[in-house]
């Protein structure tokens, strides 16, 4: 193993001065909205771990509204009670095959099962939280054959980042601490230094700082036993002595993610809705102790106390008793109240509400909640007509956790899979064929809703106009409606029949409706041949029946052939030759 650790923590650095600007922002979006969160990794063990809840706030209203938003995007976009991505083949007419859709519908069961079975969901939470707050997040992903699938993400201030050409997040440093206990399980006595390996085994318990870089393989310098795409290096800061790679591997593809909010220009960090909220936020904290204090005000006042007995003392406590001494005809007033206070709490909490409000519209709550109290109950109508505006705020963050964390996430977990025999086996018809991603989330199909909607007033308009000209109905493929409406719900083709049974259950319909026909009408001829064999039409009992069948049987009887007609004779100033006569005579 080898590695310029010396270009590496050049490197380090220089991403640190990049990510300086950002970290006294997110330490105060830490204190308004994740006190939990935000770890500053410059200093040392105790700076680390130093207290992180923010005691001076004395309203929730920041936390409480990103709990909603984490959660309602946890719901919305990977609810682990439903399927919220499905595969699908970039070439449509390959993809309505049965065997296609089949198969694709397995390997997205066996992914969302993957993921079950894994972290991933509490990780993902964790990722939104930080998501909204900071308006970048991050999260690794590690996968093998003896410990499977695990997510961990990191927090605001643990990591620093940088981008390729394209702007998209290819390396990563992070800087963490650890035992000395777990450097010898995670790294083998043999690859620490002497003074380490000896602190194991007399202070297991000290701590040291570890880097560890992610990046793309030949950038800083590395080689290793294999050539994978990105590089894998941890060693420990410190002295000279130190500065020796701990481990060094690689990646076939970047084995983490790291989503940006919304980002301004060619900048690697991104922006949150919590950094749009946050003057409402502090706002909201002095309003909060103003109205703290009036009330305190109210209720305890401050006194007036006559001087004579500063050095008896008071006692101002509910049901005190006091014994003053005064002249006679004087009333007792040796402690009054020194601001008599009568404020108006109601108004202050009524200021204080508007701005908790703006504080969750911020922050996407009403959105949320829209559809997440009601899922069943949330139609097409309501959420074009009364929340398109919202979903057209909420539209371009979804389409970026798509593209930097959602596709990079299903396309690198389905490789691992691959490589680890996970998938069933692909079809012939299918290999080299090229697979794309479908997102069928709560908040993907809320988008959709309008599309169906339009469906939906289609065939409502095709119906009514059908009563007055049925021909209105023939422009309705009532095949492509049913399949595209149910691509837009997501609907597992599973569950769809194929179009040779649609076929075979129509002809069978077809046949039905003949067989039911012609009973009808053969019930109707024997009604009728009831009737008119009851009906009398002659004195000598004849019935219409009998009637009618003579009169069809007289029809069909043979004729009698008609007398043969003498030849004309032909004078004998007939010239006309023996053949002529013949032929005269066979027309005749």
């Amino acid at each position: 193993m080898s590695a310029d650790i010396q270009e590496l923590n050049r490197r380090y650095r220089a991403l640190l001065q990049d990510r300086a600007p950002w970290e006294n922002a997110w330490r105060d979006l830490a204190r308004h909205f994740l006190p939990t969160r935000y770890r500053s990794t410059n200093g040392s063990y105790e700076e680390y771990n130093a207290p992180l809840l923010n005691t001076s706030l004395v309203d929730a209203s920041g936390v409480l509204a990103l709990r909603t938003l984490a959660a309602g995007m946890q719901g919305g976009m990977t609810s682990p009670a439903r399927p919220w991505f499905r595969l699908a083949l970039s070439d449509p007419a390959l993809h309505q095959s049965r065997e296609a859709r089949h198969w694709l519908d397995q390997v997205s069961e066996r992914m969302r099962t993957v993921f079950q079975r894994s972290n991933f969901y509490n990780a993902v939470h964790t990722l939104y939280g930080e998501l909204a707050t900071f308006g970048t997040a991050f999260l690794f992903e590690l996968a093998d054959m003896e410990h499977g699938f695990r997510f961990l993400p990191l927090t605001a201030g643990e990591y620093t980042l940088d981008c390729d050409a394209r702007y998209r997040v290819d390396t990563v440093f992070r800087r963490f601490f650890m035992s000395a206990s777990q450097l010898h399980q995670r790294f083998g006595e043999e690859n620490l230094p002497a003074s380490v390996a000896r602190t194991a085994k007399e202070h297991p318990e000290q701590r040291f700082p570890v880097l560890h870089g992610i990046f793309p393989r030949g950038k800083y310098n590395v080689s290793s036993h294999n050539n994978m795409p990105f590089s894998s290096v941890y060693w420990l800061e410190g002295a000279n002595d130190l500065q020796r790679p701990l481990h060094i591997s690689g990646f076939m593809e970047f084995p983490a993610y790291a989503p940006r909010w919304d980002i301004t220009s060619t900048n690697i960090y991104g922006h949150s809705p919590a950094m749009d909220a946050l003057p409402d936020c502090r706002m909201l904290q002095q309003m909060g102790i103003t109205t703290l204090k009036a009330i305190h005000k109210a209720v305890d006042p401050p006194m007036s106390v006559a001087a004579s007995l500063k050095s008896v003392g008071l006692d101002l406590t509910p049901g005190g008793v006091n014994y003053i001494e005064t002249a006679s005809g004087q009333n007792p007033q040796a402690a009054v109240p020194l601001l008599q206070l009568n404020p108006d709490i109601g108004q202050a909490r009524k200021a204080m509400q508007e701005v908790q409000n703006q504080i969750r519209a911020g922050l996407y709550n009403d959105l949320f909640r829209l559809i997440m109290d009601g899922r069943s109950q949330v139609t097409a109508k309501e959420i074009a007509v009364k929340e398109e505006e919202k979903l057209i705020l909420i539209g371009p963050v979804l389409e970026r956790l798509h593209d930097e964390l959602f596709i990079p996430l299903i396309d690198r977990t389905f490789m691992l899979m691959q490589r680890m025999d996970m998938l069933p086996p692909c079809p012939e018809a299918l290999k080299g064929h090229p697979l794309k991603i479908e997102f069928v989330s709560l908040l993907a199909q809320a988008q959709k809703l309008v599309s169906t909607g339009a469906i939906s007033q289609y065939i409502s308009f095709a119906a009514t106009t059908g009563q007055l000209w049925p021909e209105a109905l023939d422009t309705v493929d009532v095949d492509a409606v049913m399949d595209g409406y149910a691509d837009y719900l997501g609907v597992e083709v599973g569950m769809l029949r194929p179009q040779e049974e649609r076929n075979d259950l129509r002809t069978q319909r077809q046949n039905a409706q003949s067989l039911q026909s012609l009973q009808q009408n053969l019930d109707q001829c024997s009604t009728l041949a009831k009737t008119l064999g009851e009906t009398r039409i002659h004195k000598d009992g004849t019935s219409a029946l009998e009637f009618l069948a003579n009169a069809f049987t007289s029809q069909y009887q043979e004729a009698p052939p008609p007398p043969e007609q003498p030849l004309p004779q032909q004078s004998s100033s007939d010239n006309t030759s023996p053949h002529e006569q013949q032929t005269y005579q066979r027309k005749q």
